[in-house]
């Protein structure tokens, strides 16, 4: 394994798991702040800081994208012939998306996308509960992001460099900027929340979406095959506070996932049903890379979607959602 990028999710999520793996070995890191990969290379005994992308991927299977963006780092290991990890969302244009996911297939490579929520214990758990669901919400407000990447990080290094990152190209369909803004919070903010759905109700329409006037809080209005209601809510909110919430009722059960906060364990994820509370469920992180590791291995049915066309389902319904978003009205001040 060889490693593009040294934030938070490096230091607090991926690092940690693959250097301790038995299957892995991380043999190179990299990062546009040299000081921030020499510090993650010293706490987790790696032995190479690269100085280039080529540098980088000398000897390795295969690639994990932990950068804000992805797209030139997937095309170079896809011109070494060289396994993809990324974290999500691939691109923010699905065109370029699906091109890329179309290259690795007929390359033969493994095009694996950090949708975390697929391979969640907690939430199969409400699935399996509501196997078919006619409704429901999924709701996230996060306030504690910013705190809870300052304590993972060495002391000094900024938790959000995004600012920093090249300008990626979005879809031409999304005229208005405010569609942009609303296409990043769903795939930014709300990409796990997405994965949720799609897993779900796999037919799931995109019916309304409006996003406020700040351009922070978004509200959505989906529709399942039979015209069942689906809400989708992402939300600002005040440092500190964080709820991240799925709701889905059926015919006969209802079941309600309220997980842990980012970088704290998983088990304090609670599931809720009408037989009453499940907690501590094992890491969905762990499960991912164990599923990465046996896709590697060859230990899985041929016709198993990928990662990958999960991604383009999912992006694809954030593209639709930002391509329907409305400004909201402007609170008026008489």
């Amino acid at each position: 394994m060889a490693v593009a990028g040294c934030g938070a999710a490096a230091f607090g999520l991926h690092l940690p798991l693959l250097t301790a793996h038995p299957a892995f070995e991380v043999t190179a890191l990299a990062d546009r702040d040299t000081a921030r990969a020499r510090a993650a290379a010293a706490r987790f005994a790696v032995p190479r800081v690269a100085g280039t992308t080529q540098d980088l991927l000398d000897g390795a299977d295969m690639l994990v994208v932990l950068t804000g963006v992805h797209e030139d780092l997937i095309d170079a290991a896809l011109d070494a012939q060289v396994h993809m990890f990324t974290e999500k969302p691939v691109s923010l244009d699905l065109t370029t998306t699906r091109t890329l996911a179309a290259r690795a297939q007929q390359a033969g490579l493994l095009l694996e996308v950090g949708a975390m929520r697929a391979h969640d214990p907690a939430l199969h758990a409400a699935l399996a509960a509501v196997p078919d669901p006619a409704g429901g919400w999924l709701l996230k407000a996060d306030g504690v992001d910013e705190a809870a990447r300052r304590r993972l990080l060495p002391p000094g290094f900024n938790p959000y460099t995004f600012a920093d990152d090249p300008p990626q190209a979005v879809p031409e369909r999304l005229a208005d900027p405010h569609q942009v803004t609303a296409l990043k919070i769903l795939l930014w903010q709300g990409y796990h929340l997405l994965t949720a759905l799609a897993l779900a109700v796999p037919g799931v329409t995109p019916a309304a979406c409006t996003l406020d006037t700040d351009g922070q809080s978004l509200h959505a209005l989906l529709f399942g095959s039979a015209a069942e209601p689906f809400t989708l809510v992402i939300s600002a909110t005040a440092p500190g506070r964080f709820l991240e919430q799925v709701h889905f009722s059926g015919p006969a059960d209802a079941a309600t996932v309220d997980f842990a906060r980012p970088y704290e364990p998983s088990t304090a994820t609670r599931v809720t049903t009408a037989t009453g509370e499940q907690t501590g469920f094992p890491d969905p992180f762990a499960a991912m890379w164990q599923a990465i590791n046996d896709r590697l291995a060859g230990q899985y049915p041929a016709d198993l979607p990928t990662s990958a066309a999960l991604a383009v389902r999912v992006e694809d319904l954030a593209l639709e959602l930002a391509a329907l978003c409305r400004p909201g009205p402007r609170p008026r001040k008489d």
